[in-house]
């Protein structure tokens, strides 16, 4: 089976057709897209349903937390043998009492294999890293589920995390944009806190990430390719990640299709990227494809939303057929 993955973010409402935001080059079997800082939610909801049914693709499920969002679409004939649908999310805004900061998770299974999807949006600013290691392990923490197969994150096939991550490149603005200019910008992945923080141990331990290959995707003046010059002077970096993780015991081969990234002058955005895979069972592969790009628990009461069965929400839209 194959799967793709759009994450989007910096924008409020769909302005344009989002269809060229989901790389569809392999006619993927899955897809899923998170979107955070929704002014909309409901047209942003709309758009992805009205463009994905005439595709073919039927609405699984749709987890929203405040302005953040994550869905989960599939084709038609894989809809009977998707099962124990869990949605889950976390706060970690303001203490952990506000969803404008946190993560968005939709979980099942497909066929023998289990998925879990998280869509987050972490700390802004440059020296708040750990604070944002510190929300990736409360996700990591709280976040639980009542298929015995997985109870946690860490127990699924197949983690695929993605959203504004918000790490950012650890060098001057000055010196951030005289690598851009001069076209040496991979040399400043040697300074990007994400990369860093897991190498270090301190978050994302064990998931890999597609080579990054094309300039920092964040932040662009509106509509253009310029970076922001606005008197905030942001510091080039890539925000927007998309992260995976294969449980040890699949033991599955990983490789790169597609891989590159998005830059402000396709919307107002900041940044956007988008992720596939390639999984085909009875082989053991996995193929990757992309366009774009101390901790402490805190017990809190969480929405829990369970489907047993391929209990979803296809029911709520309507497709040619």
């Amino acid at each position: 089976s194959s799967g793709i993955n759009a994450e989007y973010g910096g924008n409020t409402w769909p302005r344009d057709d989002i269809k060229p935001l989901l790389g569809l080059k392999h006619d993927p079997d899955l897809i899923s897209i998170g979107f955070e800082e929704l002014g909309d939610t409901e047209a942003w909801e709309s758009e992805a349903d009205e463009i994905l049914s005439h595709l073919g693709y039927y609405r699984v499920k749709l987890n929203t937390m405040s302005i953040m969002q994550v869905a989960v679409f599939a084709k038609k004939r894989h809809l009977p043998y998707i099962s124990h649908i869990e949605t889950e999310y976390t706060k970690t805004g303001f203490g952990g009492t506000y969803g404008n900061k946190g993560g968005t998770t939709i979980r099942f299974r497909l066929y023998d294999k289990t998925l879990a999807i998280v869509n987050c949006h972490l700390s802004a600013h440059h020296n708040q890293v750990p604070l944002r290691d510190e929300e990736y392990w409360n996700i990591i923490s709280e976040q639980d589920f009542e298929d015995p197969l997985t109870r946690h994150l860490y127990d699924h096939d197949y983690l695929i995390w993605s959203g504004d991550l918000n790490y950012r490149v650890n060098l001057s603005n000055e010196e951030v944009r005289a690598h851009i200019s001069s076209n040496k910008h991979l040399d400043l992945l040697e300074y990007d806190q994400l990369r860093q923080e897991k190498a270090a141990g301190h978050a994302f331990i064990g998931f890999h990430e597609a080579q990054i290959t094309f300039p920092p995707t964040y932040k662009f003046d509106p509509e253009t390719d310029i970076y922001d010059t606005s008197a905030k002077q942001r510091i080039p970096s890539w925000c927007d990640r998309v992260l995976w993780r294969i449980r040890e015991e699949r033991q599955e081969i990983v490789s790169i299709l597609n891989w590159g990234g998005g830059g402000g002058g396709t919307s107002d955005s900041d940044y956007l990227s988008s992720f596939s895979v390639d999984s085909n069972a009875s082989e053991g592969e996995c193929q990757v494809d992309g366009v774009g790009p101390s901790k402490q628990k805190r017990k809190k009461k969480k929405k829990k939303n369970v489907s047993g069965g391929a209990q979803m929400d296809s029911d709520l839209l309507e497709y040619d057929q």
